[in-house]
């Protein structure tokens, strides 16, 4: 039971990263080019935290950035100057799925470093609940809501023959 529920986990997991594109890529230049702008991505706005936070006096904020930037930093210098052929070897040694989450923990970092600067922002933990909610709610209810208004949208009826048009139908 508990493997199962790891497996689905792990699954679900996947779905946030680059794996598709990993175990589908023959010749890996859109996986370099994917890898090397989410490294830069990270880099740049870990960077711009140090600006806002060294400003203020949050230490704890500014050491996991500092951490998460050098984690970047070395998976870029590691597998950023790689050829595609290189890189698809060293992703086939370890795994598709191994490769994918390492790459996807970057972004979550980043995820991590705003909400922890929020909270230290703000002086109510209730507050910065309530900020990180109404900043993560539009991507979580915009396409729940889509979906349920596509689902419970009546259908469309396809046209009718009328009458006179049905005897000209039977004609052709």
């Amino acid at each position: 039971m508990i493997p199962e529920a790891v497996q689905t986990l792990v699954r679900s997991l996947l779905q946030f990263t680059l794996y598709d594109m990993v175990r589908s890529s023959r010749d890996f230049e859109d996986v370099k080019a994917a890898l090397n702008e989410r490294t830069t991505w990270s880099i740049d706005v870990l960077r711009s935290v140090f600006s806002i936070r060294l400003a203020n006096g949050g230490y704890f904020v500014t050491l996991c950035s500092l951490l998460i930037l050098l984690m970047a930093e070395s998976m870029h210098l590691h597998y950023g100057r790689l050829t595609p052929s290189g890189l698809k070897e060293r992703v086939d040694n370890m795994g598709h799925a191994t490769f994918a989450i390492l790459i996807a923990t970057l972004d979550f970092g980043v995820v991590v470093i705003r909400v922890a600067g929020i909270f230290a922002l703000c002086g109510s933990s209730w507050l910065a609940t309530c900020l990180i909610f109404a900043c993560v709610a539009p991507t979580v209810l915009v396409p729940l809501l889509i979906y349920l208004v596509k689902s419970f949208r009546p259908r469309t009826r396809q046209p009718t023959i009328e009458r006179g048009e049905q005897g000209v139908a039977e004609q052709n």
